[in-house]
């Protein structure tokens, strides 16, 4: 059963989303907005409280906008002043450029987190099927027609067979602000991604010499170790496998030759070096004890998939499959802003 969207103001999922509206309405989310090329900010900012009630709610958006319709104290609650069509929310959503998308809805959680680097920072990785809700046993799919849509059948040991993408999540580990989202068709390898996931990250700047990032076993291999450490200059923090040997990973990590010339610069170099090696192997020793850091991502997550039903995702192309994982993360984002951090209080809410 639909749920009829009945307003009741000490419901505290109206109270959450009323206060997350807020912050879309702000004058400087329009500022934001506007700096990265949306126009009629009115209609873009109901297109996206339309698209947050369908998450939040899981309900179709034709029913959304039927029960704001006959519902005048959900309008004025919600702030709503025009009632656009199905087809223009659609037509919006399909306009908005996804790379635009991401970086306009990241300014806006930075501002309202006013995350601020301070030094060195630690940053958690990791990945999640993006399940696409095709229904085979009414219409089949031919490999052919997937492959034109740039899909293809992929696998995932906590999902099994799809067909899909998969979507990488970087967060900043103390603020819980998702800092970089990448989409990739399919289901490749983890330890594959590691590079360009990296390279997105130092393009971007936002990553620093010395930061920790924190993978799970998925990236595990020892090349990765050694691009973290000696190109991208930070602890690579990735949870090791059964067969990790600590001997070898030190013997690969060996300094380049260059250091033989003593120069103040190369001696800098090479303590800083050390100090990445040391850095990780003190977590290597002991990391079964930084698995609960690990989990927060697991819970964000579950927040995504359970809470704001991620979970199956009704679009069928690379762009609109980027632009509603954006939207999805950016909405989990700021539940965790208005209070919901701790592992317990995210997982009731994704049990709601």
């Amino acid at each position: 059963m639909k749920h009829r969207l009945n307003l009741d103001i000490k419901d505290s999922n109206y109270t959450l989303l009323k206060e997350i509206f807020k912050i879309m309405d702000s004058r400087k989310s329009l500022e934001i907005l506007a700096s990265y090329g949306f126009k009629n900010l009115n209609k873009q900012i109901f297109s996206f409280k339309i698209i947050f009630i369908q998450m939040f709610f899981g309900l179709d958006i034709p029913f959304i906008l039927k029960e704001l319709e006959t519902k005048k104290e959900l309008q004025n609650y919600f702030n709503i002043s025009e009632i656009l069509s199905a087809d223009q929310v659609y037509k919006i959503f399909s306009q908005q450029n996804e790379e635009n998308l991401s970086k306009a809805l990241n300014r806006i959680l930075n501002h309202q987190n006013r995350v601020k680097r301070r030094g060195k920072k630690t940053f958690i990785v990791d990945a999640t099927p993006i399940d696409l809700d095709f229904n085979f046993n009414r219409n089949k799919k031919t490999k052919e027609h997937l492959a034109s849509l740039n899909l293809k059948w992929s696998y995932s040991s906590s999902k099994g067979f799809y067909i899909g993408f998969k979507a990488t999540v970087v967060l900043d580990y103390d603020s819980m602000n998702p800092v970089s989202i990448l989409i990739h068709s399919g289901a490749p390898n983890d330890s594959k991604l590691f590079e360009e996931i990296m390279e997105t990250l130092q393009k971007r700047r936002i990553i620093q010499k010395g930061d920790i990032l924190i993978f799970d076993k998925d990236y595990y291999s020892y090349q990765n170790y050694q691009l973290g450490i000696s190109k991208y200059k930070i602890v690579p923090f990735i949870f090791p496998k059964e067969n990790f040997k600590r001997t070898k990973l030190n013997d690969q990590l060996s300094y380049p030759l260059q250091v033989f010339k003593k120069t103040k610069k190369i001696l800098a170099k090479k303590q800083f070096y050390n100090n990445l090696k040391h850095e990780l192997f003190k977590r290597l020793d002991k990391w079964k004890k930084f698995k609960p850091i690990r989990e927060k991502i697991e819970d964000f997550f579950k927040l995504l998939k359970q809470g704001l039903n991620m979970k199956e995702i009704h679009k069928y192309t690379p762009k609109s499959v980027a632009k509603t994982v954006y939207l999805n993360v950016f909405l989990g984002a700021l539940i965790i802003s208005h209070g919901f951090y701790s592992k317990t209080a995210i997982q009731q809410l994704s049990e709601n």
